[in-house]
């Protein structure tokens, strides 16, 4: 893919640059080797479509991504027709098979009712089992007879997948229900459906298991289903009544080998018999989780390799908060994931007790959060005052060191002028006579109060204090040494007088 790579387009727009360039080899969607991905966001009603073939399925997400390129409503869609069957990874140019897979999608109907449901038909449709109010069904308009369906309330309305479709002169029109419209258009309880990964399965049965199990990665497990449910997804044929071994053989493990082989996902499976005294394996349940390889694909569906390294590695999102995204992606536009992250980092920066960032920026991007330009006002002057408190404090803490060493230095020299004076006062008073040093141990122990304590700290009176010794005791030596150099300063001063 050359083109297109300095510009920000939609899946549409990117899509026709893809078929563009592959058009000269005649290229299908399937081989597409893509940096990006074809796909929309498609509601999760639509995952319980049952009774579709292969190229039908096809043919109605082709039609479908078309629909959700259009935020509005529109009476017709209209595209070229070798755009369209290359969307849907249709190669053939027989006209009558391309009739029939549109009279199979024409003939298939999405039930919506508030009837209850239990159990599953033989044709694949849902009965009797406990369901939220107003929820859809699946269901194919002419594959099955009315006396196959047992609900007691009959009540419902059923829409067509796709309304009148019209091909001429290389181009191909169709019409879809309104009330379709709004279910494809509408980013709320959706999942992303990437065309480069449905158009790669070749078995039916891998792509309806795929539809019916893609919404549900993120719980990384399915209920337990019943198996006629999973018999029943292509609609009728000889698997919906086979023995289970024959079925699991030919139908289901191949299936989930296509699946793990060709799709974004990894999907295993477990059985049970569900029915009390029963041996009958009549249950299913699903494993699932997506590839690492898929997770990294989150940079291509957002448009920007940066914001999802920002994602990744700042906030370590989740496969799963990963995959919330993606099933957002219509409404969660790069601006708006963007504005959730700064949002987080502000208030981040605010102080706020955050459990997690990845959980509060989630928080932040579904409720729409964002950062005010009052609140960025605000925090610009609250840094600005802190930049002035803090040069102001770094300029006083200097002063004060500065005071500190100056004292410091200043004790330091007084240190020095002191034992140099001590040391003079020892040195005088060894060579002074031996009158002078007796005058001089007489008043220390008479006068000097410092010196009684230090005799005393010696454990000696007064008396047994000599000039002989008075050196010999270092508390008393250091003590008379500083009187001595007392007794010399007055001398000098009365001279100087």
């Amino acid at each position: 893919m050359t083109s297109s790579v300095g510009r920000r387009v939609t899946p549409l727009q990117y899509a026709l640059d893809l078929f563009v360039e592959m058009a000269p080899t005649r290229g299908s969607i399937n081989e597409a080797v893509s940096d990006k991905d074809i796909g929309y966001q498609k509601n999760r009603v639509f995952a319980r479509i049952i009774g579709l073939g292969l190229s039908a399925r096809r043919f109605v997400d082709a039609a479908y991504f078309i629909v959700a390129q259009e935020p509005e409503i529109q009476e017709t869609y209209d595209v070229t027709l070798s755009f369209f069957k290359w969307l849907m990874r249709y190669d053939s140019n027989n006209k009558k098979h391309f009739s029939s897979v549109i009279r199979s999608v024409k003939s298939s109907m999405l039930e919506v009712t508030s009837a209850p449901v239990v159990s599953v038909d033989s044709a694949g449709r849902m009965v009797e089992e406990s369901i939220e109010s107003n929820d859809v069904e699946g269901r194919v308009g002419d594959e099955a007879d009315d006396h196959d369906l047992a609900v007691e309330n009959e009540d419902g309305d059923w829409l067509e997948l796709i309304g009148r479709v019209s091909v001429r002169n290389g181009r191909i029109r169709f019409r879809v229900p309104v009330e379709l419209q709004r279910l494809i258009k509408d980013p709320e309880n959706s999942y992303w459906t990437s065309l480069l990964i449905t158009s790669r399965f070749t078995l039916i049965y891998a792509r309806a298991i795929y539809d019916h199990v893609l919404p549900l990665v993120p719980n990384a497990v399915t209920e337990w289903l019943p198996l006629d449910l999973i018999r029943n997804l292509p609609g009728k044929s000889w698997a919906n009544s086979a023995e289970f071994k024959y079925f699991k053989r030919d139908y289901l493990e191949p299936a989930v080998s296509q699946i793990n082989e060709l799709s974004d996902i990894e999907l295993s499976y477990e059985t049970r018999a569900g029915t009390p005294g029963s041996r009958k394996k009549d249950q299913i349940r699903f494993r699932l989780k997506r590839k690492e390889a898929a997770v990294a694909s989150k940079a291509d569906m957002l448009n920007s390799v940066a914001l999802f390294m920002t994602l990744q590695n700042e906030f370590a999102l989740s496969g799963k908060q990963f995959e919330t995204i993606a099933q957002n992606r219509a409404m969660w536009t790069d601006e708006r994931i963007q504005q959730a992250i700064e949002y987080t980092r502000w208030r981040i920066r605010q102080g706020d007790k955050i459990k997690t960032a990845a959980g509060y920026m989630m928080k932040a991007l579904s409720d729409n959060y964002r950062v005010s330009e009052a609140d960025r006002q605000v925090e610009l002057i609250q840094a600005q005052l802190v930049d002035a408190a803090t040069v102001q404090q770094e300029s006083k803490s200097h002063i004060q060191k500065a005071v500190a060493a100056n004292l410091a230095a200043a004790n330091a020299a007084a240190e020095q002028r002191r034992h140099e004076e001590i040391r003079l006062a020892r040195e005088y008073f060894d060579t002074a006579d031996k009158k002078k040093r007796e005058d001089l141990v007489r008043k220390f122990v008479a006068s000097s109060t410092l010196g009684l304590r230090a005799i005393e700290r010696q454990m000696l009176k007064p008396a047994q204090v000599t000039e002989s010794n008075i050196l010999t005791f270092p508390d008393i030596a250091n003590t008379f040494g500083s009187f001595v150099a007392g007794e010399l300063r007055k001398s000098a001063r009365a001279q100087r007088k």
